[in-house]
């Protein structure tokens, strides 16, 4: 690593403060600039999942990303004296008796063993739910309690980083100053919102929003999360996170009537119970055109970066890719080709 190394991050969601966090854990002097709208990380329900339920595939790259997610959240927790990590018990209540099939094919694969616990009885009777075609149940699946991960970790980057509450101006950008700050690279975290970066804006970066609904409902289990149509996130005494919405080219951030009442209707493939609902909430995800976060270096401002697009499976991804990340800013390590921003440049 270069002494001269001073890096500026833009955007304090999930992925700038990741990021920041790794960075300066190598004794990087880092500044982050957030203006403090985050518009998708703080409202995400921080689920963890290895698998993909439509055809029982495993999430992409998750043996990878599962190696170094446990070290990771566990570091952060000794850290800031914080839980936040928690287990999750995941009950897949299957849609068809094909979905049963494609998990009773798959359950007897060595690659899917540490993800998938073995049908039996109890998940074919399952009465806590609608159950018609069965279920099943997932491993090494977990959740983020994504409030406390925010509020302590904005707290450490504060004592630990220069961390300022204002607007980025692009304009502003000198050869190595920024704003009287002194700076080796400028990497952009700016979510959906880099739509509006002069130097990234032709990256095939969409808004996706998202709704969830917090509701009380009794009757419901508590020790575990159901799944069938939508989520049913246990929070505690009886309270539930039911999502989600998925909204495509949508910047707005207010809750809508037709959200709701699709969340509920899904709901009803799970349970009859009437829910009371307490909050609606929205936010909007930054979806990539293929599906894949991007990361590098800009094509001809050779100080500016991004790592962006982390989508759904954020709080699954970030660990992995920000020391990914942090390798090829610090020691030139390569990207992966299906993250480098070069396969679009490539293609122009």
């Amino acid at each position: 690593m270069k002494e001269k190394e001073r890096i500026i991050i833009v955007g304090a969601g999930l992925a700038g403060i990741c990021l920041a966090y790794q960075l300066s854990k190598r004794h990087v002097p880092v500044t982050i600039i957030d203006k403090g709208k985050n518009w998708s990380s703080k409202i995400a329900a921080g689920l963890i999942t290895p698998l993909v339920f439509r055809r029982m595939t495993k999430s992409w790259m998750v043996d990878d990303v599962m190696e170094y997610l446990i070290p990771f959240y566990t570091q952060l927790e000794e850290e800031t004296s914080s839980k936040l990590l928690i287990p999750l018990n995941i009950r897949r209540l299957f849609s068809s008796e094909q979905e049963r099939g494609y998990w009773l094919k798959k359950q007897e694969q060595n690659e899917f063993k540490p993800y998938m616990h073995s049908i039996n009885k109890d998940d074919e009777t399952y009465n806590l739910a609608k159950n018609p075609y069965g279920s099943a149940r997932v491993k090494s699946a977990y959740c983020v309690d994504v409030a406390t991960f925010f509020k302590k970790m904005e707290a450490w980057l504060k004592s630990n980083a220069n961390f300022l509450r204002q607007d980025f101006d692009y304009t502003k950008i000198e050869a190595d100053n920024y704003k009287g700050i002194t700076y080796s690279k400028i990497i952009f975290c700016e979510g959906f919102e880099v739509r509006n970066n002069p130097f990234f804006k032709e990256l095939p970066v969409d808004p996706t929003k998202g709704q969830t609904l917090k509701v009380e409902m009794e009757g419901i289990p508590e020790h575990e999360s159901l799944n069938r149509k939508c989520f049913i996130l246990p929070l505690g005494k009886q309270q539930f996170r039911i999502g989600a919405t998925y909204e495509w080219h949508n910047i707005s951030t207010n809750t809508t009537d037709e959200a709701r009442e699709e969340l509920l209707r899904n709901l009803k493939y799970i349970t009859d119970i009437e829910p009371k609902i307490i909050t609606q909430e929205a936010g909007v995800r930054p979806t990539v055109k293929d599906r894949r976060p991007i990361m590098g270096q800009h094509k001809s401002e050779k100080k500016l970066y991004i790592f962006n697009g982390l989508g759904a499976k954020g709080y699954m991804l970030v660990p992995l890719l920000g020391k990914q990340f942090c390798d090829y800013l610090l020691n030139h390590a390569p990207l992966n080709p299906e993250l480098n921003i070069q396969r679009f440049y490539l293609k122009q």
